[in-house]
């Protein structure tokens, strides 16, 4: 007798303004729910206290005391050389990500265009861009622990036309897009961005669309 995959439940929690999409094998909404929760309110009550950690777009430093998470986040952000508030949504989407993962196998958190994914296959990741003209796709591999990723269209006077940052945590891979989205509009940026994410430890690597121009920095695997 062939036994049935159960199909993944998909749902919604809302954590101030953001929106996390939930996917796993069993229903977890009440415990996906009291996670972010549960963070958002440290982060909330600590940047309170120390509004540096929310506002300063570059690098800072906490004292030992501070929450666990906002040391994280803290520390992500330096070593991609930015300011922790670019770390926030990531952080979210990492905390809930890794407190579900005790209790599933398999499981992804998509909060806008941050991604935490675990997963026994390979899967593939549609890579957000500016123009619907063509698509561009990575491969997530599998892990045990679970692989962070960051995506984005760009803003502004960036011109970076799709962007997508594949490391350890989520929040890593933020702080690292956000360092990219620095570096793009300096001469020969395409080039400095993708040497940027290969000496960013903690970085697994990335793919950066400019235009008709894609780069790749390190291991990073486009899908068919």
């Amino acid at each position: 007798m062939r036994l049935l995959r159960r199909k993944p439940r998909t749902f919604e929690i809302q954590v101030q303004d953001m929106t996390l999409h939930i996917q796993a094998g069993k229903d977890i909404n009440e415990e996906s729910r009291a996670a972010a929760l549960s963070f958002w309110e440290q982060l909330h009550a600590y940047t309170l206290r120390n509004p540096q950690v929310g506002n300063s777009k570059r690098p800072i430093a906490v004292p030992e005391d501070a929450p666990q998470i906002v040391r994280e986040i803290v520390a992500a952000a330096r070593l991609a050389g930015v300011g922790p508030m670019y770390s926030f949504q990531g952080a979210v989407t990492d905390h809930v990500g890794r407190f579900l993962a005790k209790e599933v196998d398999e499981v992804t958190v998509n909060c806008g265009g941050d991604y935490f994914i675990l997963g026994r296959r390979r899967q593939k990741l549609t890579v957000l861009r500016r123009s619907n003209d063509s698509t561009v796709a990575i491969v997530v591999p599998p892990s045990k622990q679970g692989v962070g990723i960051s995506m984005t269209m760009g803003h502004g006077h960036t011109p970076v036309d799709g962007l997508a940052v594949l490391a350890d945590s989520c929040m890593l891979a933020d702080a690292a897009a956000a360092g990219v989205q620095a570096i793009l509009p300096k001469q020969n940026g395409l080039a400095g961005a993708l040497t940027y994410l290969k000496k960013v430890r903690g970085v697994l690597g990335g793919v950066v669309v400019v235009g008709d121009r894609i780069g790749l920095a390190g291991p990073v695997e486009l899908a068919a």
